[in-house]
């Protein structure tokens, strides 16, 4: 273990300063943009610092870009190298990035180009193609902190298995990005690499816990990066940032060798997804793991290979006539303004095609709330309290700030817990299997349209609502996210009061304010039953290829 510094601080201004060297060290250099403006999507193109080869390399689509680098039109230095500098201008703009390996990631890119120039074929389905992760998937020979102050100085001694697959298709890795203390968050900010804030709006919250990845794949930093959920943490900066991503079932990705906090917390299972600037990148990344048989090298991960009828949604009608159960509002939180008018866009949008739409909400939510929140806090924040202890930086709480102390559970009361968490989860199943009698097609609902949260982003440090997400990971459900409009002050007055549901309820009512939130995109998730990873993949390209019709 690493000596302790005198204080906490010490240890960061330190990191901070390993940072700025590290960077300095990989001769990748971009000129300071400095702007005073909220929004600074437009930076990268209005800047000035970037080369128009490199705006047109990083303003790709992943299929567009992968078929390049296949043909040998760009190789994978010269994209790698592209990303490396837009990476620290996003950064520069947000705090997105916790540690950058760029020189690795180049040498690696030279050794691709040069197998390419040798056989004349690219090196698996991702060749050349850089890809950022969160400050939790373990890069051998690179320090993992996982954004806590006494964690650093630890070094990877092997890659996480989903790096390993990676590298195995032909990918770039090349740096780490921002989340919140011990993930649990639905804001990124530590008191190691400090807050990170969303590029569309910097006076809100780019969301967590993967939020790093979130501002730097909505800068286009990256186009494809490795996030994790187990409350919300790919879906919510997804949604925040305008961005695409997938929360898999348990096990479909392989997780082991990923460094995690609560390690040993079963109950309710956090999972790697991808997060992407196209509909594409979901398959691309999904099918690319899977292809590379992690189960060999995960024993958790499950000998599941990617199903192309599952994908044509054999089960579903082939896809056609498809009905989806629009959830406008769980029973605790309803959504602001922006999400009813994304709703009934999306809405029209399905209807157009032939689709079905029903309205649906899924029962007791407020039992399952309960649940998820307990069995976060089961071990009454014993695991953060001795993480934080060991370099003396204090607990911020995330989202359980406001709550009162966790009490610890005793083994028999936690068993008794997981028990109610099946049951409801039963419920559940049986709600979605009595569909069938409302949908006209013979099936139950193919799936459930819903927010991602009550809020399109928030004010940094305000209160937090996880379960329009956090439903899916109690119930174990692959849900996808996709951006569907922003918000507009003109369009998305604030309306009437209404019935609270809960004391949230009425705070996220009084706060909600067109203009604070002014530009923050608006998304939508879709979620399927649990296993029916490729299916929600299907419905989600199906959404936004409706959005995209009905434009």
């Amino acid at each position: 273990m690493p000596s302790i510094e005198p204080t906490w601080h010490a240890v960061v201004e330190k990191e901070a300063a390993r940072f700025a060297r590290r960077v300095e060290a990989s001769g990748v250099k971009v000129p300071v943009a400095t702007t005073d403006a909220l929004n600074v999507i437009k930076v990268p193109l209005e800047a000035g610092v970037l080369l128009p080869d490199e705006l047109e390399i990083t303003g790709s689509s992943i299929e567009g870009l992968l078929a390049k680098l296949s043909r040998g039109e760009w190789s994978a230095e010269q994209v790698t190298r592209a990303f490396c500098r837009r990476a620290l201008l996003a950064h520069q703009l947000t705090n997105c990035l916790t540690n950058v390996f760029f020189e690795r990631a180049v040498e690696r890119a030279k050794l691709l180009d040069a197998e390419f120039a040798r056989t004349g074929k690219p090196t698996g389905p991702l060749h050349g193609l850089p890809i950022s992760l969160k400050n939790q998937v373990d890069v051998e020979g690179e320090q993992m902190d996982l954004c806590y102050v006494g964690w650093v100085g630890r070094v990877a001694k092997k890659n996480a298995v989903v790096v390993d697959c990676l590298l195995k298709q032909g990918a770039v890795l090349y740096c780490h990005t921002n989340m919140p203390q011990a993930l649990m968050s639905g804001e990124t900010v530590c008191n190691l690499h400090g807050r990170t804030v969303n590029p569309h709006n910097r006076a809100l919250s780019a969301g967590g816990s993967s939020g790093g990845e979130g501002a730097l794949i909505a800068m286009r930093g990256s186009i494809l990066g490795v996030g994790s959920d187990i409350g919300g943490s790919v879906r919510i900066p997804c949604a925040f940032n305008g961005l695409y991503g997938l929360r898999p079932s348990y096990n479909r990705m392989p997780y082991g060798g990923s460094s995690n906090s609560m390690e040993g917390f079963e109950a309710v299972h956090s999972v790697l997804g991808p997060m992407t600037v196209s509909v594409d990148g979901l398959k691309v990344f999904f099918k690319a793991v899977l292809d590379a048989e992690p189960w060999r090298y995960d024993p958790v991960a499950l000998h599941m290979p990617w199903s192309e009828p599952a994908y044509e949604l054999a089960e579903h009608g082939g896809g056609k006539a498809l009905c989806f159960g629009f959830n406008w509002h769980n029973g605790l939180a309803k959504p602001d303004p922006p999400f009813l008018r994304a709703m009934e866009k999306l809405k029209e949008a399905l209807l157009a095609p032939g689709h079905i739409v029903v309205d649906y909400s899924p029962p007791d939510a407020a039992t399952g709330a309960t649940l998820l929140t307990s069995l976060f806090v089961a071990d009454g924040g014993e695991d953060i309290k001795r993480e934080c202890a060991l370099s003396g930086e204090p607990v911020l709480g995330g989202v359980l700030v406001g709550m009162a102390p966790p009490p610890h559970l005793a083994t028999y009361d936690y068993w008794q817990l997981c028990l109610e968490r099946r049951k409801w989860v039963k419920g559940q199943l049986d709600a979605w299997e009595a569909t069938k009698d409302m949908t006209g097609t013979g099936r139950p609902i193919d799936a459930v349209v819903a927010p991602p949260a009550p809020y399109p982003s928030f004010r940094h440090g305000d209160r937090q609502d996880i379960f329009y997400t956090g439903l899916c990971n109690i119930c174990d459900y692959p849900s996808a996210v996709f951006p569907v409009t922003a918000v507009d002050p003109a369009l998305d007055v604030k309306g009437e009061p209404h019935a609270f549901a809960s004391a949230f309820d009425k705070l996220n009512y009084e706060r909600y304010d067109p203009e604070v939130y002014r530009d923050a995109p608006v998304a939508l998730q879709v979620y399927a039953r649990k296993g029916e990873d490729e299916a929600t993949i299907r419905f989600a390209e199906i959404c936004a290829a409706a959005l995209e019709a009905s434009r």
